[in-house]
C-alpha cells in the first residue's frame, strides 16, 4: 500500500505498519523540513478523546531559588524539559554563589515551564542531589510540587500543604550547588 501526495509516494504501508519516508504534520503543523519524526503545533490542539497524544514538546528554561527576605546569585542556572500530553519530565541545576538576607524559611525553586496540576494526587516526584553543600541539605528528603504554580518545594517532609523543614539560607556554603530531576503533571 502506499499514499501517494502530488504524484510522490510519502507514506508506504506493508502488513498493517505504517513508514513514513519523511516528517508527519499533526494539528495543523508544518512538518520539519529536517530529519524524521512528528511535528507537534506550537500551541496544543487538545483533543476530547483521553487516548489521543495531542501534545509534545522540548525545552530550557531559567530555574531560581527563592526564600523570604533573601536575594540569590548564580554562577550557573539551567533547566530542560520534555512535555508528553500532562506529563513533565525535567531537570534543574543551580549553583547559588551568594545569599543577602537572614532568617529561616522556605526555599522554592521558581520557574518551571508549565503550571502544575491543582489535584494533590498529581504533585509528581522529584529527586535532589546536592553536587557541593551536601551537609546543607542533610535534612531534605523531599522536594515536590506546589499545585497550581510554577514553582517547587523544598524540605523534608510536608504536612498538607505545609512544609515541614526551614533553612537558615544565610549559612549556604559557597561552593553549594544541586540538581533536581523529576516530572509533575498539568
Amino acid at each position: 500500500m502506499a499514499v501517494v501526495i502530488n504524484g510522490t509516494s510519502g507514506i508506504t504501508g506493508n502488513t498493517g505498519t505504517l513508514i513514513s519516508a519523511t516528517t508527519i504534520g499533526v494539528g495543523g503543523a508544518t512538518p520539519s523540513a529536517s530529519g524524521a519524526g512528528i511535528t507537534f503545533p506550537a500551541t496544543q490542539s487538545a483533543s476530547t478523546d483521553a487516548n489521543t497524544l495531542d501534545d509534545y514538546e522540548e525545552g530550557t528554561f531559567t530555574p531560581a531559588l527563592s526564600a523570604t527576605g533573601y536575594t540569590f546569585t548564580y554562577t550557573e542556572q539551567w533547566g530542560s524539559y520534555t512535555k508528553i500530553g500532562n506529563l513533565v519530565t525535567f531537570k534543574v541545576y543551580i549553583n547559588p554563589t551568594f545569599s543577602t538576607g537572614s532568617g529561616t524559611v522556605q526555599g522554592i525553586i521558581t520557574g518551571l515551564p508549565f503550571t502544575s496540576s491543582s489535584y494533590r494526587t498529581n504533585y509528581g516526584g522529584v529527586s535532589i542531589f546536592p553536587d557541593n553543600g551536601s551537609q546543607f541539605f542533610s535534612r531534605t528528603g523531599a522536594v515536590r510540587t506546589n499545585p497550581s504554580s510554577t514553582t517547587l518545594l523544598i524540605g523534608n517532609g510536608f504536612g498538607g500543604s505545609t512544609i515541614q523543614t526551614t533553612f537558615n539560607w544565610a549559612s549556604m556554603p559557597a561552593s553549594l550547588e544541586f540538581e533536581l530531576t523529576g516530572h509533575y503533571y498539568v
